[in-house]
């Protein structure tokens, strides 16, 4: 593949991006797409695409259209036309439209399958565009470009360093020392279940909100009846609740709710803590930079987690290909500029709304309260790349 000529690399660029999720394989593919050299390194010895959901609004999903250059991505996932929230008796509280009336996003938001995906987009880079056990131990650089020493004691060199290694960072480490991944206090449990009731729409998420915790189902499959959820709640420092406790804890909320995950198998379920990101003022150093959730990791409360770090990577890849400096330095102080002050503020709005759910008295959750949350991130969808 010819390489496209980037200022300040001497030639044409090469990108190394430690960290194969769904944001690593996206952005190498982006830049792949757009005539750059991307090669991505994964600790693990495999693919990393374990069974949930997740859920890209309307801005990812263009991201995700211009990344395949086809319709493939609409296929491979579930069109999710509202945000429904309920009360734990099942009464409507508040239903949000995905395409943000105004904005006129000519897509609609999509659930996928993780594991679907994550495949898509596996399948669509050449087969050694992945390294799998290649774990980074150390990153050097200089004016010139970043060197990855990998576990095995072999050195790569590249114009360019991306982090997309997740909350627990091994890059991040390298351009911010001071920031960390820290509890937020919130667990959750996941699972994927066949399960079909008139009470569970196919064309939205629905959101149970009840004493601190909540329950959320999403249709993967609507044809299929294949369905996701997952119950979010403080931990409290306890241990992670097991399916017979979840059960227990759900009793009292409006059914198929505690039907839908009775009947999901133990071996579907998937539980942990949820962490964020903080002490970060910058995202890169440097030939490194960071995207995703090394960048921003977020609570799922509204599911913007993956389409902010699609949005940033498309941005970082504009940034790039724009420069007409001679300095690659510029290009990534102007990413910087242009994504960290948005996305620290969707990072509020979803820290807000975790409080709302989790953290205040039953009640709290009010069709106010959540439209004065809503007006914020509409006001922030405004700025998207797309």
């Amino acid at each position: 593949m010819s390489g496209t000529a980037i200022p300040g690399t001497g030639g044409a660029m090469r990108v190394g991006i430690v960290g194969a999720g769904l944001n690593g394989l996206a952005f190498a593919l982006l830049l792949r797409r757009l005539g750059i050299e991307a090669q991505v390194f994964e600790r693990g010895d495999g693919p990393r695409d374990a069974g949930s959901g997740i859920y890209v609004w309307p801005q990812g999903v263009q991201v995700l259209r211009f990344i395949f250059g086809d319709d493939r991505v609409l296929a491979a996932g579930q069109p999710i036309e509202h945000l429904d929230t309920h009360d734990r008796h099942g009464r409507l509280i508040h239903s949000q439209p995905v395409r943000l009336e105004g904005f006129d996003f000519p897509a609609p938001a999509v659930m996928f399958h993780r594991t679907r995906l994550f495949r898509l987009l596996r399948e669509a880079l050449p087969p050694d565009a992945v390294v799998y056990g290649a774990p980074c131990t150390e990153i050097e650089q200089d004016a010139e470009g970043a060197t990855i020493r990998l576990a095995d004691g072999g050195r790569r060199r590249f114009d360019l360093v991306v982090g997309t290694d997740g909350v627990f960072s091994g890059v991040r480490a390298h351009v911010a020392p001071e920031a960390r991944a820290v509890d937020t206090g919130v667990a959750a449990c996941r699972g994927i279940v066949t399960f079909d009731h008139p009470a569970l729409a196919g064309d939205r998420c629905q959101i149970f909100s009840y004493d601190g915790a909540r329950v959320v189902t999403y249709p993967l499959d609507a044809a299929q009846g294949l369905r996701y959820w997952f119950y979010a709640y403080p931990h409290h420092g306890a241990p992670l609740l097991e399916k017979a406790r979840i059960e227990a804890h759900l009793s009292e909320i409006a059914e198929p709710l505690p039907a839908m995950i009775a009947a999901t198998a133990p071996e579907r379920m998937i539980g942990n803590r949820l962490h964020a990101v903080e002490g970060l003022a910058k995202w890169h150093r440097g030939r490194v930079v960071l995207i995703g959730d090394s960048a921003h990791a977020m609570l799922p409360t509204l599911g913007y987690g993956l389409t902010l770090g699609l949005e940033n990577g498309f941005a970082l890849a504009q940034a790039l290909l724009c420069n007409c400096d001679g300095n690659l330095e510029s290009a990534l102080r102007r990413f910087d500029r242009r994504v960290v002050a948005r996305s620290r503020d969707m990072v509020a709005v979803m820290s807000d709304l975790t409080d709302l759910f989790y953290f205040r008295a039953e009640g709290a959750v009010t069709s106010e309260s959540l439209q004065a949350h809503m007006a914020r991130f509409r006001g922030l969808a405004e700025t998207t790349v797309f």
